[in-house]
């Protein structure tokens, strides 16, 4: 059985579970013993990729570690009243007529800030206020995607950037200057967009008493931001988010116990099984909770195993002499680079595996460019477009925080592709245009 062929039964099922609304865990797991088959054959035994499987699932540790702090967090900042906070706020102060505008600029400047997406998408109430108003909650969570990815693009603060800075041996702050240089075409192409589906879905049928009833239900203040608060100012003295995220829960927790005057009982039952109203609030103001994330959990652990696999058996070491070998211009190369940062990233479901093995393939095909050119390629092809595949870690921790289809919210991601079509536009300029249009000028 070949690898080309279990690709293709991998993403096949992958599809067909996303559609038909499967849990991807099952398919992710078939997928897996497919691919230790094909390992078995490659005279690895079951002890040795039960090894490799042990080691990479201690791997996802860490993101798992992230995720049930951050459902941890969304409940207590919705006992607490950090989240109902956000929401009266925004409510108050947010212009109706440009609320889809603001989903997307609001977690920019906060993804810029805490140099996070996951961290982003906990941070914000914005969802609420768009169940509570009747509108398409997956063009809400695709400004949001776009804004959260445009801010982890650039952050100085975020882990990938960092990362792909080490891997392409690229100063951070020059680095930096050039991304926000770059994005501001992408940017300007989204807020337009963004700007046509705010008139089109004014923020007009939000109803007049959800304020009120915010207010009374919570003891509204500025004392419930404090938790929010915390996070953005450790984050910006480079704490990292785990702590940030414990300090703000410990935080929150107080609040909780002495101003919102919840028992100590009830609080431990919305941390583990999430929070929940017995007010008119009931049908919005929900959610968090440990269990409501082990689905996820299971699906990370999965997929790091699968990335073991690829990578332990350097399963597309074929595929990097190959390429190697073919002459290619800019924009061919860098399409190459955006298929298969789109492939890496289906297969092993991590935005960072699909950079890391892109990289590593196609490393000696970039040896002519210049190290910022190359981050830049892998910036704006397999690390962004990861989060266009709907099982990915990249979209799928997001979409379950935020509560909103895994897949459906993709058409109103605009930044998220609206940067690789500006790149190959660039990328096309140079290889085609560039030389023509000096000479045009010179005469």
């Amino acid at each position: 059985m070949s690898i080309f062929f279990i690709i293709v039964i991998t993403i096949t099922m992958l599809i067909f579970s996303v559609f038909n609304n499967i849990f991807l865990g099952y398919g992710l797991t078939i997928s897996l013993i497919l691919f230790s088959l094909i390992g078995l054959k490659r005279n690895k035994t079951i002890k040795d990729l039960l090894e490799l499987y042990t080691f990479e699932s201690k791997r996802s540790f860490p993101i798992i570690k992230i995720l049930i702090l951050i459902s941890i967090l969304i409940s207590v900042w919705l006992s607490c009243g950090t989240i109902p906070s956000i929401v009266y706020y925004s409510l108050k102060y947010i212009n109706p007529n440009l609320f889809i505008l603001f989903c997307f600029l609001i977690p920019a400047v906060t993804s810029i800030l805490i140099g996070t997406s996951f961290g982003t998408v906990s941070s914000i109430g914005i969802p609420i206020i768009a169940q509570a108003s009747n509108l398409n909650l997956n063009l809400v969570g695709g400004a949001i995607m776009s804004g959260a990815y445009l801010g982890d693009r650039c952050s100085p603060l975020s882990s990938s950037l960092l990362l792909l800075c080490n891997l392409t041996n690229v100063d951070l702050f020059k680095y930096i200057r050039k991304v926000f240089i770059f994005g501001i075409i992408p940017t300007i192409i989204s807020i337009i967009f963004y700007l046509f589906f705010s008139f089109k879905n004014p923020l007009t049928f939000i109803d007049n008493s959800l304020s009120l009833t915010l207010y009374n239900d919570f003891h509204i203040s500025f004392i419930l931001l404090i938790p929010a608060i915390i996070i953005i100012i450790l984050s910006l003295k480079k704490v990292s988010i785990s702590k940030s995220i414990t300090i703000s829960i410990i935080t929150s927790i107080i609040i909780c116990l002495f101003i919102q005057k919840i028992t100590m009982i009830d609080l431990c039952n919305y941390i583990v099984f999430g929070y929940k109203t017995s007010s008119s609030l009931s049908n919005i103001i929900k959610g968090g909770g440990i269990i409501s994330m082990f689905k996820t959990c299971y699906i990370i652990i999965i997929s790091c195993c699968l990335t073991g696999f690829f990578s332990g058996l350097n399963i597309l070491g074929g595929l990097e002499k190959h390429l190697k070998k073919i002459k290619l211009n800019r924009s061919k190369l860098f399409f190459i680079t955006l298929l298969l940062g789109l492939i890496i990233a289906s297969i092993g479901c991590s935005q960072t595996i699909a950079f890391i093995l892109t990289i590593e393939i196609l490393k000696d095909t970039y040896e002519n460019y210049y190290n910022e050119d190359i981050a830049m390629e892998f910036s704006n092809s397999a690390i962004l477009t990861s989060a266009l595949i709907p099982w990915c870690i990249a979209a799928l921790v997001p979409t379950s925080v935020l509560g909103i289809s895994n897949y459906k919210f993709i058409p109103y991601a605009i930044f998220l592709y609206i940067v690789p079509i500006c790149h190959l536009c660039y990328c096309l300029y140079l290889d085609y245009y560039k030389d023509k249009l000096q000479k045009f000028f010179i005469r």
